[in-house]
């Protein structure tokens, strides 16, 4: 249950925040509050004693929630083992080919290889380089409008959400396509018009895009992308690193549209990075991709492992469907807000402007609601899949408030809290 101690931020939050604030070089901080550890479901403790409801599910990478006693096994029987970092490309251990075996479990049966790397950023940047290496005259990539695929210089090139991403940056050459059912025609035009086949590197699309808005692909897009990518010999990669391991209801989110794609990017609720193909796409040479500690976390593989088995064991992905369809009905019965969207536990809506969105940030967090922002003015939803429908129905109770609240003309916050939330516009 919610539990506001303290205002929020507390003051021994506060006082780890400030420091941060000033000390720490990448400063962005998403909510106001130092996370305990304790913490049970969908709900987190805060250093002050404060219980809220994580509706942003650390940015889509908790699935299960907090101290979920499965996991907290595994924690437990590698308590007494060091070290639990290796270099695991040259020092392998036997999570390293079961967290492998578990993912291609799960994969199209077509797919019989992986390689395990540090993050999301770092899949997508593995899967530009071994398409790039399968494809010599390769000139440029293409990726979505609104996209959002990492903050590496190969994975920023190819995203498309928000200036302050990129700016100051280089990055490589790359075209986008509407988000739109006019992307197959847009695709089309620019190998008639603009480039071969042979200089187009690949395609990149997230099937639900995270940052960029939480807007869900049509089915005739992603069927005529995927045609004329087909067609031309031009490889199709698929960026499941929010949606994956079950958020929409399926393993991945290209399971929703008959579609498989030549490569996937997977992380965050993996607990690691993985680049997902078959054998014959990946370099034939050693070394020619690499990572010092991919798949060299042991704990973290352990974790993903479990992860799955969970998953499955307690069928969360039927579980996660119809929790998402009751959440999307609440959401269509709210007043004030639009654009209500989802796919799973991948949910959103709009409100009327980007200050309303920020305002609507900070007073749920000041109620205990945790949630993010995305897109221009639009509310993300995340919940573990280890939530109810009672827990569903408090947060929709704070929101329904919250929007009442914010919508009135002339709002404004006041306090510590604006200064230690960036209301979800530049994490992800």
């Amino acid at each position: 249950m919610i539990r506001l101690k303290t205002q929020v931020p507390g003051p021994k939050s506060l006082r780890i925040l400030k420091g941060l604030k000033q000390k720490n070089g990448g400063w962005s901080v998403p909510h106001p509050l130092v996370l305990s550890g304790r913490g049970k479901g969908p709900y987190c403790e805060d250093i002050d004693g404060n219980v809220f409801l994580d509706f942003a599910s650390q940015i889509a990478s908790n699935p299960l929630g907090y101290n979920h006693p499965g996991l907290l096994e595994v924690v437990k029987s590698y308590s007494l083992r060091h070290p639990l970092k290796c270099a695991g490309q040259d020092f392998a251990t036997s999570e390293h080919l079961d967290m492998i075996e578990s993912l291609l479990s799960i994969s199209p049966f077509s797919m019989d290889a992986a390689f395990l790397i540090n993050s999301g950023a770092e899949a997508v940047e593995n899967a530009i380089k071994i398409c790039m290496r399968k494809r010599p005259a390769a000139k440029m990539g293409i990726s979505m409008a609104g996209s959002w695929h990492g903050r590496t210089l190969g994975a920023l090139s190819l995203t498309n959400s928000n200036r302050i991403h990129k700016m100051g940056y280089m990055r490589f050459p790359a075209m986008r396509l509407p988000f739109n059912e006019n992307a197959g025609e847009e695709l089309e035009r620019i190998l008639r018009a603009e480039a071969s086949p042979e200089e187009i590197g690949f395609v990149i699309i997230e099937h639900v895009q995270g940052e960029g808005g939480y807007n869900i692909a049509r089915k005739g897009m992603a069927e005529d992308i995927r045609r004329i990518t087909k067609k031309n010999g031009i490889p199709y990669i698929s960026d499941e690193v929010q949606t994956g391991l079950g958020r929409t209801g399926k393993w991945w989110s290209f399971e929703h549209y008959g579609i498989i794609p030549d490569v996937f990017c997977a992380a965050k609720a993996l607990q690691v990075g993985a680049v997902v193909s078959r054998k014959s796409m990946f370099p034939g040479e050693p070394g020619a991709i690499s990572s010092t500690w991919g798949g060299g976390h042991v704990l973290d593989m352990a974790l993903g492992i479990k992860t799955v088995e969970i998953i499955q064991k307690e069928k969360m992905l039927r579980k996660n469907q119809l929790l998402g369809e009751y959440m999307l009905g609440r959401l269509n019965d709210m007043k004030g807000i639009s654009g209500q969207r989802g796919l799973g536990l991948m949910l959103a809506f709009d409100v009327k402007d980007a200050s309303m969105r920020d305002d609507l940030v900070i007073e749920c967090a000041k109620n205990g609601l945790l949630v993010l922002g995305c897109g221009q003015r639009g509310i993300r939803l995340v919940p573990p899949y280890v939530t109810g429908e009672d827990d569903a129905d408090r947060a929709f109770d704070i929101l329904e408030r919250a929007v009442m609240k914010t919508s009135i003309g002339g709002f404004r916050h006041t306090g510590a809290v604006c200064e230690f939330i960036q209301c979800g516009r530049h994490i992800a």
